[in-house]
């Protein structure tokens, strides 16, 4: 173990201090206070975990809300430069500080008292070497104090000797545990140069942001190379503004990297007749190598920024169009009438053939249920509700962030052209030109209008619309339709500008907005910035689908649901690329990396049509159906793949799947019976905002039903304490040592093996923090009849206990039979809960429904399929021991399963899988 105390900074977080021992006051100027700790001599490439005590102040009224406090986290190379990843595991990048953690208020402390310890985890990557830590007010009401502060990690065996005494490949341990990279799309370069692309616009300036990382500084530095190319791809003549210039490679920029990680800006100015830049990205000397870290910044002049444009009297969107032209053309023929001049900005052919994603999405996700009928509307899973002939845009009749998201997207509105009631077309396009009015840019009627998701679909709405009137030239003839323009046109500069900032770089949003942008841009030729647009949505896609998804179809995401919405959009995506020349490599690479990843997806989904519930689920979803419907729009070339073809026959019998990769490990039981079995656990952690503390949870049906269940839950549906409890430890099948929630970490495969009618498979994992060895040992009978589930924890000399959850089905019943035995019953079917400790005590079962007394206390609950809690059976089994316990349950359909699985567990060679020592990380 390494124990690193903190030393005091100064506020920039730049000069450290002394060894700081003494409590640090925060006070509560919200976002304004904060205390500054430097942690010298971190392990790169290792997690680790931050904890420290708080103290609140008595009268703090603030106790029930989820960001009470906040930590952030500053990455330094060994010379103390701030390094700029893009995503950091187990933290969130933000803007005040580079990433952060919140930390919840009192009253989520089951502690006692006014003091709590609180303990985070995070991936530490390369090349750090020290961290700058504040500890932040946010939304306290009082000053409170922090104390204990230090930083814990876990060290690999000390030699190759130790690895060996312990029977441990450490090297291939460490290689197939491998977390998630933060340096993933991170592009080396050495004299040979990178090059990327991006299309210019006459007279306005490119400004490209980013950092190279040199961990081997000198004074050679690196270089961007200009090469300026006209509209049919033939490169200008140099020299060009603002570059310098050599005989052997042209015009370029030079970039000093005198430190380990340097922060650079690119101000390009385009010559006349220019209208595209490849920048190219290379040392000066043969021998240096650097690494550039994507997706780099890209922005257009300040002039044409969205801000800009609107000014201070937020315009409508017409106002905001006729801006637009102003600076794009100022010395435009005046005697031209504006709407002329702006409806020439609409290409009637292009938004005749129209190509979005978001629809697609839906009709893949739900089929071809219409949002509205007979002048109602159903969205998100929410009864029919009447849509008002003049709505307000503040509607919110289920009290549910979920249905104002798709409400104010306006994906419903193009239903209504379907609707032989009304006139569907002039009401929909009426519709979306009053939502306009009533929203202006920056001051919206309801502020979930600004959601990221909500704007990039509402964009390809606007697109839908203007397509459906460029049918007709009377539609394309009303003032209407300039509304639309200009709002299609606004929502591409915002889009724009969302992605060159790259603040959603590592969530799912990031794909749907590039998707969006490069959708506006392909209907939208005449708007003098789509070529700009496409070359920065192309870029983006690229760098998000990198990052999400590996040249082994292997996914960095927690959730197999938006993991499948990322395999639509990507699938979607290459069928949309195929008659773009410039776009077939991405479109190769794609497509391969898809068809690995659906192969997996195919093989883990439950005979009841369901992907494994880990992460954040929505309810409303039927996975199997939805992957029918992808497989015969965009993926019948895919079907070539005989693995592929294997998986999707679906063949009946035992199937057991297991990758460290796909972060699963799963069993089914089928015979195109209605009795099929289930089993499926997760090894990942909580990496990201919306992720859940769920590692090592598993799901178990058997008789065809469901018994151990996930309460699920969506960041869409639920809010406040019901959200905090459903992405808890606490929520899900797990079991906790010594009453501590999980951190983010990682879980791993230890050893699988096939025994006779059954399979075993040993998983270990950190997400318990480093002064915790765990395992979970699981134990699965063919028939899958019955399972076994195990934990081992170990930690220093001393006492230790935990206890674990199983939650269950709403129409299960649970009871405890006696001292030794818990029920759950089914109909007529019952499941016997029979505790089993190999090393310690067992200190009992007890059952939980619907308690709620405090946020820390809520249990017995599930995600009801449209928002909020519905009460449910849980089970808490302890067992404690001194410095290492192990113990766990059989569940079991029948007596003669319970007796298998005693008897298995009770072998000499099962006891020698459980008696190996265990991996560390």
């Amino acid at each position: 173990m390494k124990r690193i105390l903190p030393t005091r900074s100064d506020a920039s977080g730049e000069t450290p201090g002394e060894v700081e021992t003494s409590p640090l006051v925060v006070s509560n100027s919200n976002r304004w206070s904060r205390i500054m700790l430097g942690f010298e001599g971190v392990e790169p490439d290792a997690w680790c975990e931050l904890n420290f005590k708080l103290e609140w102040h008595p009268q703090e009224s603030s106790r029930a809300v989820h960001d009470f406090a906040v930590v952030g986290v500053d990455f330094l190379t060994e010379d103390g430069s701030s390094i700029d990843f893009a995503y950091v595991p187990g933290l969130t990048r933000t803007q005040i500080d580079p990433h952060s953690w919140y930390v919840s208020g009192p009253e989520y402390s089951d502690q006692g008292g006014s003091v709590c310890t609180v303990s985070l985890g995070f991936f530490i990557p390369s090349p750090t070497r020290s961290l700058s830590v504040s500890i932040r007010s946010w939304r306290n009401s009082h000053p409170f104090t922090i104390r204990d502060q230090q930083l814990l990690q876990k060290l690999p065996p000390e030699s190759a000797a130790e690895a060996d005494r312990k029977e441990l490949d450490w090297a291939k341990a460490v290689s197939a545990v491998r977390p998630l990279n933060a340096r993933r799309t991170w592009l080396a370069f050495n004299a040979e140069p990178i090059w990327m692309s991006f299309a210019v616009l006459p007279a306005t300036k490119l400004v490209i942001r980013g950092q190279i990382i040199n961990e081997a500084p000198g004074q050679e530095g690196a270089l961007a190379r200009i090469v300026y190319r006209n509209a049919r791809g033939e490169v200008l003549p140099s020299p060009y503004p603002e570059t310098e210039e050599a005989s052997s490679i042209g015009s370029f920029i030079g970039i000093p990297v005198h430190r380990q990680a340097r922060r650079f800006t690119l101000d390009l100015a385009p010559p006349p007749q220019a209208a595209s830049v490849d920048i190219g990205f290379q040392t000066r000397h043969d021998h240096a190598s650097m690494e550039l870290i994507t997706p780099l910044e890209v922005s257009l002049d300040d002039d044409l920024m969205l801000e800009a444009i609107s000014g201070d009297d937020l315009p409508d969107a017409e106002t905001f169009l006729r801006h637009l032209l102003g600076r794009l053309n100022p010395e435009a023929n005046e005697t031209q009438p504006a709407s002329v001049r702006l409806r020439e900005l609409a290409d009637l052919k292009s938004l005749a053939s129209l190509s979005t994603f978001h629809d697609e999405i839906k009709a893949l996700q739900r089929g071809a249920k219409p949002d509205f009928s007979e002048g109602s509307l159903t969205l998100a899973g929410f009864p029919a509700w009447p849509v008002p002939e003049q709505p307000q845009w503040t509607e919110d009749p289920f009290k549910s962030p979920a249905w104002r998201l798709e409400f104010q997207s306006l994906a419903w509105l193009p239903g209504l052209a379907g609707d032989e009631r009304t006139d569907g077309v002039k009401q929909a396009i009426d519709l979306a030109v009053s939502w306009s009015r009533a929203n202006p840019w920056g001051a919206p009627k309801d502020p979930i209008s600004a959601h990221p998701r909500a704007l990039a679909v509402r964009a390809e709405t606007f697109l839908r619309l203007l397509s459906l009137s460029a049918r007709s030239r009377k539609s394309a003839a009303a003032p209407e339709f300039l509304t639309l323009l200009a709002e299609a046109i606004r929502h591409a500069f915002a889009l724009a500008q969302i992605l060159g900032q790259n603040i959603f770089s590592h969530s799912p949003v990031h794909l749907h907005l590039a998707c969006a942008l490069l959708a506006l841009a392909r209907c939208l030729p005449r708007v003098p910035l789509a070529p700009y647009w496409t070359s920065l949505a192309l870029t983006h896609v690229t760098d998000g689908f990198d990052r999400f998804l590996d040249e082994n179809g292997v996914f960095t995401e927690q959730s197999f649901d938006t993991q499948l919405e990322i395999v639509s959009l990507g699938l979607i995506l290459t069928h949309q690329l195929e008659s773009r020349s410039d776009a077939q490599g991405l479109r190769d690479k794609l497509i391969d990396r898809l068809r690995k990843c659906l192969r997996n997806m195919v093989a883990v989904t439950a005979p009841s049509g369901s992907l494994p519930p880990f992460g954040d689920v929505p309810h409303s979803f039927h996975h199997a159906s939805w992957l029918r419907r992808l497989l015969s729009r965009y993926g019948t070339n895919l079907l070539t793949d005989p693995d592929l073809a294997r998986e999707l026959s679906y063949p009946t019998g035992t199937k057991v799947f297991s990758s460290q990769h796909a972060g699963l490990v799963a069993a089914r039981r089928y015979d195109h019976t209605t009795r099929w079995g289930y089993f499926s656990a997760t090894l990942n952690g909580r990496h990201h905002e919306h992720g859940h503390h769920d590692c090592t949870s598993f799901v178990y049906s058997s008789g065809g039903a469901p018994w151990i269940i996930d309460p699920r839950g969506s960041h869409l549906h639920e809010t406040g304490a019901a959200r905090q409890y459903l992405v808890s430890s606490r929520a899900h099948n797990i079991a906790l040592p010594d009453e501590r929630e999980q951190l983010a970490g990682i879980g791993w495969i230890e050893a699988q093996e096939e025994l006779e009618g059954a399979s075993v498979f040993v998983v270990g994992s950190n997400v318990h923090g480093p002064t915790y060895t765990h395992r979970r040992i699981f134990l699965s009978l063919n028939s899958l009849d019955g399972i076994a589930v195990i934990d081992h924890f170990a930690s220093q000399p001393r006492a230790i206990a935990f206890e674990g959850f199983l939650h269950f089905d709403t129409n299960i019943i649970a009871a405890i039979a006696n001292t030794q035995m818990g029920v759950a019953y089914r109909k007529s079917d019952k499941l016997r809960i029979v505790p089993y400790t190999l090393l310690g005590q067992y200190n009992g079962m007890s059952i939980e429904n619907g308690r709620n007394d405090r946020p820390s206390r809520i249990q017995g609950f599930v995600a009801r399929p449209s928002g909020g809690l519905q009460p449910a059976n849980a089970i808490r089994y302890r067992f404690s021991g001194h410095e290492a316990v192990c113990g766990g349950v059989v569940l079991a359909l029948n007596s003669s399963s319970a007796t298998i699985l005693s008897q298995l567990l009770e072998s000499d060679h099962v006891r020698n899988i459980l008696a190996r020592p265990s991996m560390r990380q």
